[in-house]
């Protein structure tokens, strides 16, 4: 679907914070402020709807997405808190380390009226978590339809376990049930469905509601289920894994937005996630 004149290719909701790795570096984090950025390089028109604090970290974060060319008008401040701070999420989960900030506190009050259009709307499933960023991030997919779009979610699975293992599924099945298209990385895939092959997978993740399951192999390779079909997308051998987790999927809405089959967007995603030489924009 081309948006109408105005209108956003996306509206991105979820988590926004600082990633620190091993030695000390600092990049964009979070789910929906690194899918955003992504959007933004593909010439999407994105605007970011999350919660930051008053302090340093959020104003790097501010510069890096302004630099970007994000829309920000819906980014909020929360000058009593703190923005979110990652030590190495991709990291081994033992060496994962989080500093609850204001990106959970996002209310449902805080999503844009249902006056602002948008082709899709784009949650984090990390926003999934825990109140009151859960209630705003199922009103922002329950309210897309009404927006003139769609409804995606990345899944995050492995984040969700490892923060709170016992709600995972619980927390994931009202949002899967409700949106048009889903993505997923491999360890997702294992922290819900075990030793289940990507097919498999897919097929489970599409039994609990979405019509697009977009599943990315450690490689880069993508495995696409649309409707009862499976698209494999493999990835080019002579390239090293991806280096931005949230690469692929990112391309593979954009696509969506501007109108491309499914599949096509798939084998886009595939090269654009390869063609990504670092992480993250740097702070």
């Amino acid at each position: 679907m081309t948006p109408m004149s105005g209108a956003l290719d996306w509206l991105a909701v979820g988590d926004v914070a600082e990633e620190r790795g091993t030695d000390s570096s600092a990049i964009l984090g979070g789910g929906a402020a690194r899918l955003a950025a992504h959007a933004a390089a593909l010439r999407a028109r994105v605007s970011l709807v999350a919660k930051m604090g008053e302090d340093d970290a959020g104003r790097r974060v501010r510069d890096a997405l302004e630099r970007l060319k994000v829309d920000l008008r819906w980014l909020r401040s929360a000058p009593a808190m703190r923005t979110t701070v990652w030590h190495e999420p991709d990291g081994q989960p033992q060496r994962r380390r989080v500093e609850r900030g204001a990106d959970l506190a996002l209310r449902l009050d805080e999503i844009p009226p249902l006056s602002v259009a948008a082709a899709l709307t784009v949650v984090s499933g990390y926003s999934l978590s825990v109140e009151p960023a859960r209630s705003a991030a199922l009103g922002a997919l329950s309210s897309a339809r009404i927006r003139g779009g769609r409804a995606a979610l990345l899944l995050e699975a492995e984040l969700l376990w490892w923060t709170n293992a016992r709600m995972v599924r619980r927390v994931l099945e009202p949002a899967l049930a409700i949106v048009d298209s889903v993505a997923l990385q491999a360890a997702d895939a294992r922290v819900l469905f075990g030793s289940a092959n990507a097919r498999e997978a897919v097929r489970l993740v599409a039994a609990m509601g979405p019509r697009l399951v977009y599943l990315a192999e450690t490689d880069g390779s993508v495995v696409l289920r649309e409707g009862g079909r499976i698209h494999v997308c493999p990835a080019d051998r002579s390239e090293g894994a991806p280096r931005d987790r949230y690469a692929g999927a990112a391309a593979f809405w954009v696509g969506l937005a501007h109108r491309a089959p499914a599949r096509k967007s798939a084998s886009d995603s595939v090269r654009y996630a390869q063609s990504v030489r670092r992480a993250g924009p740097r702070l």
